[in-house]
């Protein structure tokens, strides 16, 4: 089929002048300039965590997006290619691939380049989106390993476009016509996006080799092979060899990570290996970021961003996240913006590594972030495309205490969620009380006033519910104390000492300490795994739209009911116990599946000062 495009609204169309690494070039591309050493200077007060608008692609977006003019630029998995009016988010046009675009675009002269998974490579009019030539860039290889979603992006260099393809080449080709100057054969197949400095190409591929190319002639100048290049990826059921991420070019040294778990640092002119840096195995497809001498990468499955020395290879800080990271870092001013795949947004001190703030999606962030004036753009699994704006700058000092209780002697108790939930919560100022602290707590006056305790490991150790109704647990509430439990209610739960783990205590100890009756001592009182959709005051709470659970209870027993299951029982909802705003026993559900849990700390701060 041909692609078509369809034209939305015409516009003038005026290529941005960028300055990176200290020169201004008439042109975009991924990460910027063809080294890929860019860095923004947007000079907004505060952060990029506001929504000034948002676009529905029906599908997921990986690919990087492209600011230039007034249009963004970026491809979907549904094979669109989209222009927006970089404003309002307002379509221009759209044209149609028909094959998966996780590939970043670049521009020159009027038109847009960008390859969709088939391995084409297009020249699209960047004012009307009508096709100018396509380029098919050779039969693709097999390759079993790929898992990730990362595809070489076009680099722009001179009149001449260089781009990795899956035939196992790195291409040289005219931006007029689509001819081929040149491609040179790797040992492996290409999805790293190449980068160019001072005549030279380099790229990756998936052996775990790194090449440096003339430029002009296509001929190797050296190879430096990584240490997975010597690895047997079946013996560890996984990719270990490839090398995906784009390199990044910083005077004359030259930066990537591999699949291998290093971070490496070569002289450009040699290949010699100057350092290298040990993610004990875990992934490194983000691109580095660099400024000054801090250098910033994100990795897989270590759950971390980090900042490196640039001239010795020292770790400066390390920043803990949810999940895996695969977004690369941008640098703006000293924040640091980088996805995840917990779909956060994170924005860090480029110093210290601390974070600052961060924008919530709904699903995977696989995109790198662009700033353009203004303006942060960012591709989400949840097929939006955001247009983040600055929101509050340094957020007001928080009175309210929050804590979150983790006891990891409990670790057949404890699930990798639980695990997930703790730190999560860490990251966003919840401080972790373990058993000896948290009767502390609950043992003072004043710890009630404003505070919340949310439970990750979901258990109450027997001191605080000791006395029933006089317990430390019932006195906490009473004095206007708020409490989350994410699973199970802990009440009906103990510790069996000569069993080593925790079993169910009864159904009836509930209504002793917070008079909650869950029916009989015998498993009727569970009342199955029922699904339970979230209500009008659950939502304004944060809660999520649904999930399945048990223990529901008759909402007359409750004060709010945050969420209701399919027989019109309360599955999510809040105890009061004293008229505080926010103060009460919270029961909602955490699950596996939640990959956001930006619902929790909502629930938790709601109604707190």
């Amino acid at each position: 089929m041909t692609p078509a495009a369809k034209i939305i609204l015409p516009f003038l169309f005026t290529v941005a002048s960028i300055t990176g690494a200290g020169h201004a070039v008439a042109q975009s591309m991924y990460r910027g300039t063809a080294d890929h050493h860019y860095n923004y200077d947007s000079g907004i007060k505060g952060y990029f965590n506001e929504k000034a608008w948002k676009f529905y692609a029906d599908a997921p977006i990986r690919s990087t997006a492209l600011a230039a003019g007034n249009s963004v630029y970026f491809g979907s998995s549904r094979g669109i290619f989209y222009c927006l009016d970089k404003y309002t988010g307002n379509v221009r046009w759209m044209f149609k691939a028909g094959q998966a675009i996780n590939s970043s675009a670049a521009m020159l002269d009027g038109n847009v380049f960008f390859s969709d998974n088939k391995q084409s490579l297009y020249a699209v009019n960047a004012s009307t989106g009508k096709l100018t030539w396509k380029r098919p860039l050779g039969i693709a290889k097999s390759y079993d390993w790929a898992f990730d979603y990362t595809y070489s992006s076009p680099v722009i260099t001179g009149n001449n476009i260089i781009i990795g393809s899956k035939d196992g080449n790195i291409y040289n080709v005219q931006a007029r016509n689509g001819k081929v100057n040149w491609k040179f054969k790797t040992e492996g197949i290409v999805r790293s996006s190449p980068a160019v400095s001072e005549g030279v190409v380099y790229a990756g591929d998936t052996e775990g080799n790194f090449f440096a190319v003339d430029l002009h002639s296509g001929k190797q100048k050296w190879r430096f092979t990584t240490e997975g290049h010597v690895l047997d990826n079946t013996k560890f059921g996984f990719d270990r060899r490839a090398v995906i991420a784009a390199p990044v070019v910083v005077g004359d040294k030259l930066l990537f990570g591999g699949r291998d778990g290093f971070a490496y640092c070569l002289d450009k002119n040699t290949g010699k290996q100057l350092w290298r840096i040990d993610h004990e195995v875990s992934w490194i497809i983000s691109a580095m970021a660099v400024k000054g001498s801090i250098v910033v990468t994100g990795t897989s499955d270590g759950h971390f961003v980090q900042g490196i020395n640039l001239n010795n290879g020292k770790q400066l800080w390390k920043f803990h996240t949810v999940n895996v990271v695969w977004s690369s870092p941008v640098i703006d001013g000293d924040n640091v913006y980088i996805g995840s795949h917990e779909g956060m947004l994170y924005c860090l001190d480029l110093q210290t590594g601390m974070k600052l703030t961060g924008f919530q999606t709904g699903g995977i962030i696989f995109s790198s972030p662009v700033i353009d004036k203004q303006i942060l753009y960012v591709g989400s699994d949840d097929g939006y495309l955001y247009a983040l704006r600055s929101g509050s700058g340094n957020k007001a000092p928080q009175t309210a205490r929050k804590y979150v209780f983790w006891d990891e002697n409990l670790s057949s108790f404890n699930t990798n969620n639980d695990s997930r939930t703790k730190h999560y919560l860490n990251q966003n100022g919840y401080a972790t009380l373990n058993r000896e602290k948290l009767i502390n707590m609950l043992s003072k006056k004043d710890s009630a006033a404003n505070t919340v305790v949310v439970f990750a490991t979901n258990f109450f150790p027997e001191e605080i519910t000791k006395g029933e109704k006089s317990s430390l647990l019932r006195g906490y509430l009473d004095a206007g104390g708020k409490v989350v439990v994410t699973g199970n209610d802990p009440l009906i739960l103990k510790y069996d000492a000569k069993e080593k783990d925790v079993v169910i205590r009864n159904f009836l100890y509930a209504d002793s300490v917070i008079g909650i009756k869950y029916g009989p001592d015998d498993l009727r009182s569970f009342k199955g795994n029922q699904p339970a959709f979230v209500t009008k005051t659950g939502a304004e709470w944060g809660m999520k739209s649904f999930w399945a659970a048990a223990l529901s209870v008759d909402p007359k027993q409750v004060d709010i009911v945050l969420g209701m299951d399919e027989n019109g029982l309360a599955s999510a909802w809040v105890k009061k116990f004293n008229p505080a705003e926010g103060s009460g026993f919270v029961q909602i559900w955490a699950g596996e599946g939640d990959r956001d849990l930006s619902f929790i700390t909502k629930v938790a701060e709601y109604g707190l000062k």
